[in-house]
């Protein structure tokens, strides 16, 4: 924890301490200036439960929400970009062969729901509004303190509460939070965020217990970004990827029937 130190300005003293008196209109103030947000940049870190990773990602909020995110998952390099509702994962190497040489694959998340491609909770826990919105609809929040995140002083509040509650305040059409206490274990989730004297978010953590915690550090707001798709002559269509297995598929059982004579 780190205090007030003798040179700080006194406009910096006064937002920090209406942001310690007041929460509910901090928490609000913090959510809609996180909406205005055009550009922010996140280092989105997991640790402990299933999958340890590290992401660095470029979000995009103009028009539709576009990323690029390049890191380790479980020790394995991952990149992943989404433009205009289409995701891109790079292909390792060794598996570019399964996909005609290229180094891409597309799904269509428009027809994919986000939620069957695991990208759901990715973008809510890198989302800065929803991070700071769900805080809002929760009971109990509390101010820890002031800290400093990454040269910047802020201040952080917390709340703890069950999968359950949590569930019930995620915004509609989010992936459902409620199962967590079967699936991973976790039985409480505890939620802190640090919000700096000009209303933005600086950091957010959730704490599933031994189901893992995610930290998330964002900052650049609102610098230049251009995410792009990559070239299309390097993208395999996973949809066609599956379609052509199915075929093979299919191809292989009538050539088995055919053996056997049908028995």
């Amino acid at each position: 924890m780190t205090a007030c130190g003798p040179n700080d300005s006194e406009g910096e003293s006064g937002a920090l301490e209406q942001l310690t008196d007041d929460v509910p209109g901090s928490l609000r103030a913090a959510a809609d200036k996180a909406k205005e947000a055009e550009t922010v940049r996140a280092d989105v870190v997991t640790s402990g439960g299933a999958a340890d990773s590290e992401m660095q990602m470029t979000i995009d909020f103009r028009d539709s929400l576009n990323f690029d995110a390049v890191g380790e998952v479980l020790g394995e390099p991952v990149a992943i970009r989404l433009v205009d509702s289409v995701m891109y994962t790079e292909n390792s190497a060794e598996d570019r062969e399964l996909y005609g040489g290229k180094r891409w694959t597309k799904i269509d998340l428009s027809s994919a729901p986000a939620g069957d491609t695991g990208m759901d909770q990715m973008l809510q826990e890198s989302n800065p509004s929803q991070q700071i919105e769900v805080l809002l609809e929760l009971e109990g929040v509390t101010v820890v303190g002031e800290e400093t995140v990454d040269g910047v002083r802020t201040v952080q509040y917390t709340v703890t509460t069950t999968p359950e509650k949590l569930a019930e305040a995620q915004p509609e059409g989010s992936s459902d939070l409620s199962t967590l206490g079967d699936t991973l274990g976790a039985t409480e989730v505890t939620l802190d965020i640090w919000i700096d004297e000009e209303h933005l978010l600086r950091r957010s953590r959730s704490d599933l217990g031994e189901a893992g915690v995610t930290t998330v550090d964002y900052y650049d707001y609102n610098e230049p970004a251009q995410i792009e798709a990559p070239p299309a002559a390097e993208v395999a269509d996973l949809e066609d990827v599956f379609a052509d297995i199915d075929k093979d598929l299919e191809d292989a059982m009538k050539e088995l029937e055919e053996l056997t004579g049908g028995s």
